[in-house]
């Protein structure tokens, strides 16, 4: 997960596991990674070891941006990454219009999270600052977040509607 490749896991009872060890494919389990995932990989590793400015630039980013959302009154919990997870009360529907006024309005990219991860009427957008964002890109989001909170609070979302390209 750290390398932001593919694949995943499953957690669970033992019972549940063992019924899928038996009934699912087990071509399923038993894939290699595709070569340019790991040639992606093995550069950002490269990177990490040999430009550590580029880690440092990351947290100046991650900090101004969680200051910022925090100064705004954004919950954002107990996050000690960079992945920065915002919380706000709305329906999925909601959640599908404001991340798409955030990226088609905005250029804000954020995905979305909803029940059953979350409480029902909560959603958390995950927002995933990088080292080649600049502290400008930090003002703007915040701007943005501030923006789409007030629609949400003056009900410019449209809660029985999901957000159409169309």
């Amino acid at each position: 997960k750290a390398m932001a490749l593919i694949g995943g896991f499953v957690a669970g009872p033992a019972d549940v596991i063992t019924y899928l060890r038996y009934n699912m494919r087990s071509q399923i389990f038993a894939k290699s990674l595709p070569m340019p995932m790991v040639e992606g990989a093995i550069k950002r590793l490269e990177l990490l070891r040999t430009r550590p400015e580029l880690k440092a630039h990351l947290w100046t980013v991650v900090e101004a941006l969680q200051k910022g959302l925090r100064g705004k009154g954004f919950n954002l919990g107990n996050t000690e990454s960079p992945v920065t997870p915002v919380f706000l009360s709305a329906t999925p529907e909601e959640a599908s219009q404001l991340v798409f006024d955030l990226r088609e309005n905005y250029n804000v990219f954020c995905s979305v999270v909803i029940y059953p991860v979350v409480p029902k009427d909560v959603i958390m957008l995950r927002l995933i600052p990088t080292a080649d964002h600049s502290l400008e890109d930090v003002d703007y989001t915040i701007k943005a977040f501030s923006e789409i909170a007030g629609k949400l609070q003056n009900h410019l979302y449209n809660q029985n509607k999901i957000a159409s390209i169309s």
